[in-house]
């Protein structure tokens, strides 16, 4: 059996979804203790951020989320908004994808970075499990990328909906671990 590649995608991490949510330093601490654990075993890190041009032109107002984000005003591009947060603070060799949907696929360059660097496995971490988290996940098993997700790594504002994404949808997708498990595998 080939030997898989893994990258660690860290998705919408972002001061302006963070700062959306309540009681994050618990799991702020967990990403900044697996970012570290995939530097320290030299994985490549991608950030995927959510950002959109001045007007937000890329915003159908058929999808009923773009056009509430235009709506709002929110995202734009170099926004304080958009900007990894301090936990995981990219370093400069530490690519940042910019996506103006909730997939990290979707019209990005994501699969080309991937497949440049020789990653044929993809781990998952970020915000939020049934956005984000859900529509990477789908992509990346439909593009053929073995996958694994970070259950403790993702969080959602209902905490019923990651229960039943992690139990019961991302296990057909790949696997589900813990940040533990996975910063233990990787230490080996």
């Amino acid at each position: 059996m080939a030997t898989e590649k893994a990258a660690l995608l860290l998705l919408d991490v972002q001061n302006g979804i963070v700062n959306r949510l309540e009681n994050t330093s618990q799991y702020l601490q967990t990403l900044s203790t697996v970012t570290q654990a995939a530097r320290n075993a030299q994985l490549d890190i991608i950030h995927v951020v959510t950002a959109f041009r001045a007007g937000h032109p890329e915003c159908n107002p058929r999808n009923p989320s773009m056009a509430r984000a235009k709506e709002m005003g929110a995202f734009r591009n170099n926004d304080e908004s958009t900007q990894v947060h301090p936990a995981v603070a990219p370093r400069d060799e530490e690519p940042i994808v910019t996506k103006c949907r909730v997939s990290a696929f979707t019209s990005t360059e994501l699969d080309l970075i991937l497949r440049s660097m020789g990653i044929t496995e993809v781990v998952m971490a970020g915000l939020i499990t049934s956005g984000a988290v859900l529509s990477t996940v789908r992509a990346a098993a439909d593009l053929d990328y073995s996958v694994t997700v970070l259950e403790d790594g993702c969080v959602d504002r209902d905490p019923e909906v990651h229960r039943v994404l992690m139990e019961k949808v991302f296990t057909r997708q790949g696997r589900v671990v813990s940040s533990k498990e996975w910063v233990d595998e990787i230490a080996r």
